[in-house]
């Protein structure tokens, strides 16, 4: 059996470093930290990601921060701590003679999806323009600024077009639009327990007006691609149709029946519940406020704050024509599944899980 060498780790100091496939690479049995030669590094993080060829660290590292207390293992010279990226405050070691690096065991995820990270937060730091400015000032509508999903958003889509060729349909004839009002909203009178039941599911495709289609359909636009990306299709779709029936029930529980049979129509419930989704999982993403003629980027949790704050107003004041509860119990399911679901989402998805790491630096 041939004999292994044992080299001295630099964190914990062990004779635990032991050459890897890679005899360039060192791993230390003991504390599971990883030592690169010189070139060792850029290679590793090139072979990670499939779209780069050639990548070079020490050009996106952070600035210089101090002398570690840490040794080079060949050159047994202090090594230098710096940050790894101008936005992301974790520190490497690199030795300032042989160009060695060594990489702590959290580190190493870090590190090798460093260029992904780079790109993410030049995304999510980018700064309010004149041509944001001029769009939310004429739609009253946010501007998002998250990190860009990988697959294609097939079920966002989908749900645009369906809920936007059910609002043209009912525009054809006014007996079309009383049919699609009559049989796919939710009507607290239906006799059927079988047309109930699919109405809790129909009833989210259809919309009362173009104003309230254009709202619905633009915040599920641009929060439910990220969110389908994270899920996947068929976990997006399922709990998006999920959420809209759980919605229902709570406006459904707390309507005044003395006022008349309950008519619903309309997403809002389902697309609340994606923002508190939004909210439990990207908490790094913005979103434009304006007040008055002033914008400025809010993190989600200050956003969504707002809009609650707005529907608890509406509902306490029994401001007619709006589903207020349907609007909160979605939202508060988005929360509470959001915040079951977390660590699962986070460990398929290891990009949004580094930036919901506090090294993560974000400027709003």
């Amino acid at each position: 059996m041939p004999r292994i060498r044992h080299q001295r780790c630099p964190a914990c100091r062990t004779d635990g470093l032991v050459a890897t496939s890679n005899p360039s690479i060192l791993d230390c049995r003991q504390c599971h930290g990883l030592w690169f030669e010189d070139g060792a590094l850029n290679q590793a993080i090139a072979h990670q990601h499939d779209c780069i060829d050639e990548y070079d660290h020490e050009v996106h590292l952070g600035p210089a921060l101090r002398a570690s207390d840490r040794q080079c293992r060949r050159c047994r010279v202090p090594m230098v701590h710096y940050q790894l990226l101008e936005h992301y405050t974790t520190e490497i070691d690199c030795c300032p003679d042989c160009d060695g690096v060594w990489l702590d065991r959290h580190e190493i995820d870090q590190v090798m999806h460093s260029p992904k990270l780079k790109q993410a937060l030049t995304d999510l730091n980018q700064k309010v323009t004149w041509k944001s400015w001029l769009f939310q000032f004429l739609t009253s509508m946010p501007v998002e600024y998250n990190i860009q999903p990988h697959r294609t958003p097939w079920v966002t889509r989908t749900l645009v077009v369906l809920c936007s060729l059910i609002f043209v349909a009912g525009l054809l004839t006014p007996s079309a639009n009383e049919w699609i009002f009559v049989n796919l909203g939710l009507n607290s009178d239906t006799q059927s327990p079988a047309h109930f039941v699919l109405q809790l599911l129909t009833y989210q495709f259809v919309h009362g007006g173009l104003m309230h289609l254009v709202g619905n359909m633009y915040f599920l636009w641009i929060i439910g691609d990220n969110l389908e990306d994270a899920l996947g299709h068929g976990a997006f779709l399922a709990l998006y149709l999920f959420a809209g029936v759980m919605a229902a029930l709570a406006e459904l529980l707390l309507f005044d029946t003395a006022q008349g049979p309950l008519l619903l129509v309309g997403a809002s419930g389902s697309i609340a519940a994606l923002f508190g989704l939004y909210l439990m999982w990207f908490r790094h993403a913005s979103l434009s406020f304006m007040i008055i003629v002033y914008q400025k980027k809010l993190a989600p949790h200050w956003y969504f704050l707002i809009w609650s704050l707005i529907n608890l107003f509406g509902m306490f004041t029994a401001q007619g024509g709006v589903a207020w509860a349907a609007h909160l119990g979605g939202f508060a399911l988005g929360l509470l599944l959001g915040y079951l679901m977390r660590d699962y989402v986070l460990r398929k998805n290891p990009l949004i899980a580094l930036l919901n790491q506090p090294e993560a630096v974000l400027r709003r």
